[in-house]
């Protein structure tokens, strides 16, 4: 008998029983699928905490030092930009605005305002290089008038429904932000996170007008909440960086994207119970798929307990049945990982665009749940083969 070549013993063994082998797949499928539901779950947490980031032009960012988490409303003052332009290197700094707790979106119909849902604002000079979104370039010029807006495509259907494919019946909607009428002039692509339900995009002056509240030294603008600086060419990211440091006062970070977007991701990860909630979903993953294993192996060693008697008898050594043991983990793996992929990839789908998270599958995740559905299946062998090793052949017929 063989492990490989014509006659595979393992595949032998786990075909014997096509019912048995298709419930041990749906098993470990469904263990697949667990562990993938709590690294998309993750991924879509860090990514989308920090979509708004990958979206900024700039190489540097300015930001309060008491701002740990992009929806923390900390902000310094504007003058801190004025100085930033002064450094060496430094070939503009641009001001981002943004609001939350008073950024209300309600819909009025037939005279009555609907229940308002949070929305995150966003305001910029329209002149400014500040994103990389297309979407929001291409329409920069109807940002110019005042009260208008344009709206994430992504916002949560269950808390705002609006026309997501047709402009012109996007700007008949009747609607108010902060208690001011608004007009949205068209679309983008954001997404949402575990703190933001959407998000607007509007002018800086916009901005001013429909939060007042912000004033200090008499302009609402005067306080900013993050500072986005370009360098000159050729001018190096880490210096620049030190230098502006050095230039402005201790109520600043200064942080290039991957520190800026690193501590984003840190806070959530290691500053809150979701983080240590997505691990433990994911070792039930794996705890999940080590029973189904086991179960499986387990049951066709006892099936099979006579033969294995007969080949101990005649001399296979120990290393024989581990590697035989291996081979039907191995398979087992390989063939439950693969449906539980594909149902993954479309819960994916659905999620994203019911909740309009980032539900990406990364290579990182594939490979992730590809070691850990191997693991899980090896270490169950191991756990089931631990009788037939330890038993005299004479006492197994």
């Amino acid at each position: 008998m063989k492990l490989f070549g014509k006659t595979p013993l393992a595949w032998k063994n786990l075909t014997h029983d096509w019912r048995r082998l298709a419930v041990a797949i749906a098993g470990i499928g469904f263990a697949v699928l667990l562990m993938f539901t709590q690294v998309g779950f993750q991924n879509a947490l860090f990514d989308s905490q920090a979509k708004l980031i990958d979206d900024l032009q700039g190489e540097i960012f300015i930001v309060s030092k008491a701002k740990f988490t992009l929806a923390a409303e900390k902000r310094f003052p504007i003058n801190r930009l004025m100085q930033a332009q002064s450094v060496p290197g430094v070939s503009g700094a641009y001001p981002i605005y943004s609001e939350l707790t008073t950024s209300v979106l309600r819909k009025i119909e037939r005279g009555i305002g609907n229940r308002g849902f949070p929305i995150r604002s966003i305001g910029f000079e329209p002149g400014d290089p500040i994103f990389q979104v297309d979407a929001i370039n291409d329409q920069v010029q109807q940002l110019r008038q005042p009260g208008t807006a344009l709206i994430d495509r992504k916002s949560k259907k269950k808390k705002f429904v609006f026309p997501r494919d047709d402009d012109v019946k996007l700007a008949e909607q009747n609607l108010e932000l902060a208690g001011k009428k608004l007009q949205l002039v068209g679309t983008f692509e954001l997404g949402t996170d575990f703190a933001h339900d959407g998000n607007l995009v509007m002018s800086a002056d916009s901005f001013a007008d429909y939060y007042p509240h912000r004033k200090r030294f008499g302009d609402p603008l005067s306080v900013i909440d993050i500072g986005v600086v370009h360098l000159t060419d050729g001018a190096d990211l880490n210096s620049t960086r030190d230098l502006l440091e050095q230039t402005l006062t201790k109520d600043v970070d200064v942080l290039t994207r991957d520190e800026f977007r690193a501590a984003e991701v840190g806070f959530w990860d290691e500053s809150t119970p979701i983080g240590t909630v997505f691990l433990f979903g994911k070792i039930i993953g794996f705890i999940v798929g080590m029973v189904i294993c086991y179960q499986v192996i387990y049951s066709d060693i006892a099936d099979h307990m006579p033969e294995f008697a007969t080949l101990k008898a005649m001399g296979y050594p120990s290393l024989y049945f581990v590697r035989l043991i291996v081979v039907e983990a191995l398979l087992l793996a390989v063939i439950g990982f693969i449906p539980g992929t594909a149902v993954s990839r479309a819960l994916y789908g659905w999620l994203a665009g019911q909740t309009g998270l980032l539900m990406n599958m990364t290579v990182d995740g594939v490979l992730f749940v590809l070691v850990a559905t191997i693991a899980m299946c090896i270490a169950s062998g191991m756990l089931a083969l631990r009788k037939l090793l330890a038993a005299d052949p004479a006492s197994l017929f």
